[in-house]
């Protein structure tokens, strides 16, 4: 048991060195084991080669802008991926939009647009009554 801090020394994967404290290697490195430190800070420095992974484009338009550049789209646009910061400008403009007018009977949303459920196929937001009525329909 380690109670007091007396660990057991461990051997760095990269150099063989023994040392008392190592630290876990990420993935991209491809090294088993465990790394002293120097050898970590090493292998921060080496730049990794990025495999082209489905997840850095934008779902919308395809373009390809970086991991940072993307931005979660919203729960209720039910969209699985990642937007570039244009299409998710769009998106919540075009949804903005959809929020100011019921959908079955055009009237003015107003503080609380209530959002359709998918079972009734109407995209976009209801009014209070409407809402009501769909409900009472089901």
């Amino acid at each position: 048991m380690n109670f007091f801090g007396n660990k057991k020394e461990e051997f760095c994967a990269v150099c063989k060195k023994r040392t008392a404290r190592t630290s876990k290697p990420k993935k991209e490195w491809n090294v088993k084991g465990q790394v002293c430190a120097n050898c970590y800070v090493d292998l921060m420095k080496k730049p990794v080669s990025k495999k082209t992974n489905s997840d850095d484009k934008c779902i919308a338009c395809g373009d390809e802008p970086g991991g940072l550049n993307l931005w979660r789209p919203k729960k209720e646009w039910e969209l699985k991926g990642w937007l570039c910061e244009p299409c998710f400008n769009e998106w919540e403009k075009s949804d903005n939009e959809l929020k100011k007018n019921c959908v079955v009977c055009n009237t003015k949303l107003g503080f609380m647009p209530r959002r359709a459920k998918k079972e009734w196929n109407l995209k976009g937001y209801l009014c209070k009554n409407c809402w009501n009525l769909q409900e009472s329909k089901t």
